[in-house]
Parts: C-alpha cells; structure tokens; sequence
C-alpha cells in the first residue's frame, strides 16, 4: 500500500512538473514557445504582415501564451496545421489555411492540458481518500449495543424535557 501511494505521489509531482514548465516560470520553456510560434508564424502567413507587425504579433502570441507549457503550446500548433483544433467559442470551424490569433491557439493549447488536469485531480483525489476500515462481528455487537444505549438514553431525556414543558416537543426547540 505504501508503495503504490509513493508511485502516486510521484506521478503527481511529474505531472506537476509538466504543468509548471511555462514561459513565465521557465527560461527554457520561453525559448520553446518562441521557436513554436514562430515557426508557425513563418509556416502560415497572415493576411499583412511585415517584419514590424510579424514582431508585434509575436509579442502578442509570449503575453497569451506566457502561463502555458510549452508542449502543450507545440500540441496546439501542430493540432492547427493539422486542422484538427475542434470549433471556436462561436461554434465554428476554425479557419486554419492562416495563423490562429494568440487567444485561439491559447484555447487550442488549454484544451491540450485538459487531460492532463483531469488525471492529476483523479489521482489527487485518490490520495485523498481513506483506507475502508473492516470491523469484526465482536466489535459490531458492542456498537450496536452502544448505539441502542444512546438511543434509550436520549429517548429519556427527550421525555423528561417534553413533560416539563407541557408535552410540548416543540418547545425545546
């Protein structure tokens, strides 16, 4: 039992890791989002871009994209050559013959660390939980018979405070 929960706990700092491998915590993770976007940015035109506007837009691309991990980021953009990024929030098909703006491929890439999340907070929760607790008959007896005191004694003490109310039970109350 120790030893699986110690595989648990180190899946879960593995997966954490993963997670927190963004742009904005890591030096390396940047460079990576960098060489995807780019690559990206080179592989699909958009309608006007220069050399200004192509600096500019990958400036836009680091800020919405600076808390997500860079696999995920490169997830997204081959998801996007690949057209296979699902619809938009509006319900449409994302047009993938040009580059994604910088929210598009951020929501393309959160919904690649969706799995991700999911497993991490089912494997959480299972740390969570509590061993099942098995009773023998013996101790089962004595808690029925404890069980049965109480509820003889409360039953009294229910009744005493009723007839000195005036066989109101909702007076105590």
């Amino acid at each position: 039992m120790a030893a699986e929960r110690e595989e648990l706990e180190r899946h879960v700092r593995q997966l954490d890791a993963l997670r927190e491998r963004t742009p904005i915590k890591d030096p390396q993770a940047e460079q990576d989002t960098l060489v995807a976007v780019t690559k990206m940015m080179v592989a699909l035109p958009s309608m006007t871009q220069n050399e200004l506007s192509a600096e500019v837009r990958g400036e836009a691309f680091m800020a919405a994209l600076d808390d997500v991990p860079a696999w995920a980021v490169r997830a997204a953009v081959r998801r996007w050559y690949r057209g296979e990024c699902g619809k938009n929030a509006k319900g449409e098909a994302y047009d993938c013959h040009w580059c994604p703006a910088p929210a598009e491929l951020r929501c393309i890439a959160l919904a690649e660390m969706r799995p991700l999340n999911e497993r991490l907070h089912a494997i959480e929760a299972l740390l969570r939980a509590e061993p099942r607790r098995e009773f023998n008959e013996e101790h089962r007896r004595s808690m029925c018979a404890r069980l049965t005191e109480l509820s003889m004694n409360l039953r009294t003490s229910l009744v005493g405070k009723t007839a000195a109310v005036g066989g109101s039970a909702l007076a105590d109350r």
